[in-house]
């Protein structure tokens, strides 16, 4: 039996920025600063595709107990919603849950690149995109959004470009 698809699709996504540095007198047990920023747009002559821009900054809360690690990652992605969802809702679905995706991606990124660090590894705590993506879409048109796109990456090789 076929698996049952999901009606929203990741049809690409890749790593613009990685950095991490571990910080000599940091520790995993300090709070960290985490700031999510998303960036998106609808793709051009298309009414279920949206590029997503997600970038992700790791921090020390207090200076005087530093974290672990600084780190900064970002990603982005292409989603698309299939006719299935109702129009009405399917762009929200598409940047709450396409974030969420790469969200994902990134936490896994950096467990995986902190687990052989100093300090060990580092998992990211979940968080919900539903109220960025609420005031991203409510800014009235024209006002930009806080992030600029990275630019675009070289096609991997086998894939067109998205």
């Amino acid at each position: 039996m076929s698996p049952i698809l999901s009606p929203l699709q990741m049809k690409d996504h890749r790593f613009t920025n990685l950095r991490v540095k571990s910080i000599e007198f940091g520790s995993i047990a300090a709070k960290p600063s985490l700031r999510p920023t998303i960036w998106f747009e609808p793709v051009a002559e298309t009414t279920n595709q949206w590029k997503l821009i997600l970038t992700v900054v790791i921090a020390s809360a207090d200076a005087t107990k530093p974290f672990a690690y600084e780190a900064e990652v970002q990603l982005q992605g292409l989603v698309e919603a299939l006719e299935a969802l109702p129009e009405e809702r399917r762009q929200q679905i598409a940047l709450v849950n396409g974030f969420s995706i790469l969200y994902s991606a990134a936490r896994e990124m950096l467990l995986n690149v902190t687990a052989r660090s100093a300090h060990g590894p580092m998992a990211l705590p979940t968080i919900s995109f539903v109220e960025m993506v609420k005031q991203e879409t409510q800014k009235p048109v024209g006002e930009p959004q806080k992030q600029e796109p990275a630019p675009a990456p070289a096609p991997v090789q086998g894939k067109a470009a998205a």
